[in-house]
């Protein structure tokens, strides 16, 4: 039977998932629960229902056709409700609804179909030393078809990347990693309690995966990213040991903080999902910086960067770049 995987989506010509032009395939699935996640519609590893309440005209065609009457219509606000608890994510009310208010995150597919997209933008990949990079959700929620996409792609000599949590087994990081030519590595907190607490999950069997990757990987690099969430791991401590982490690591390129947004509060309010962290404020590069400008000061054998601006060259010190460019 020919393998196929749950997509959440297709993005092309992105220019800050590695080198080059890129085409990102965004897996659906996650083992982590983020309390700042800004693809909640990537969590769960099934396609799923959501709604746009913007194009809704209130017909009820939806609400008609649910065998499970899963949806009504509320009385304060005339936007379609749906109880989780019954829907069973048949999908009648995406096709009953004539103006696309209901609508699927995610779609199955073959690993031809997936390369059949990635290969319309060989041409850029060549002239840009761009490729593919697997993003999610998670890729190690289907480490199957991955490997199968990661081996299509070197039979096409196309250059792959991927972001990896490594909740996962060391044998699954085997199986993915000989086939990138870089990867990306999410440290929420170097904290195993703060780490559980605020994405549900230990941090012990990713930092160790982290460590073991480093040692098969060469001559590859690895990108430690860090998405900093005031009140979370901003602290002083965790940010000096996420560096000496990346300092242990033979083949760390770079380690880039990521400042705090809300861009992925619209999604969960489409998926009927509350946000945890919907009263903080978003943090700015200038913000960050402040923060964890303090490792500037120091030799490291890595690049530091601030959402793709980079603050900090190995062997050269701080690039330079002023407050004005950080709060731009």
């Amino acid at each position: 039977m020919e393998l196929k995987a749950n997509i959440l989506r297709i993005e092309r010509l992105s220019l800050s998932d590695g080198k080059g032009m890129r085409t990102v395939v965004f897996f659906k699935g996650c083992p982590l629960r983020c309390a700042w996640c800004s693809t909640p519609e990537s969590q769960s590893g099934q396609r799923e229902v959501y709604y746009m309440k913007e194009r809704c005209t209130g017909c009820g065609a939806c609400i008609q056709v649910c065998p499970e009457q899963a949806l009504r219509r509320s009385e304060k606000t005339g936007e379609i409700v749906r109880n989780h608890s019954r829907c069973k994510q048949c999908f009648q009310c995406v096709d009953a609804c004539n103006y696309r208010a209901q609508q699927i995150y995610g779609k199955e597919m073959t690993v031809k179909e997936v390369m059949r997209e990635i290969q319309k933008d060989e041409m850029f990949f060549f002239y840009s030393d761009g490729g593919v990079t697997l993003s999610g959700g998670d890729l190690f929620c289907q480490t199957d078809f991955a490997e199968a996409l990661l081996e299509a792609c070197d039979d096409a000599c196309i250059n792959a990347a991927a972001e990896l949590d490594m909740f996962t087994s060391f044998e699954n990081v085997k199986r993915i990693v000989p086939h990138l030519q870089m990867f990306y590595v999410d440290v929420k907190t170097m904290d195993p309690e703060k780490h559980k607490k605020w994405t549900g999950q230990d941090n012990a069997c990713i930092l160790e995966n982290i460590r073991k990757a480093d040692a098969i990987c060469a001559p590859h690099s690895i990108h430690v990213r860090v998405p900093l969430v005031e009140g979370v791991n901003d602290d002083v401590e965790n940010i000096r040991k996420t560096a000496q982490l990346c300092q242990e690591l033979k083949n760390c390129q770079e380690l880039e903080f990521l400042p705090y947004h809300r861009l992925g509060l619209h999604a969960y309010r489409q998926l009927g999902r509350n946000y945890q962290l919907e009263e903080h404020a978003s943090m700015s590069r200038w913000d960050v910086y402040q923060k964890m400008g303090f490792l500037c000061e120091t030799d490291w054998m890595f690049d530091i960067a601030i959402s793709g601006l980079e603050v900090y060259k190995a062997g050269i010190g701080k690039t330079g770049v002023t407050e004005e460019v950080l709060k731009a």
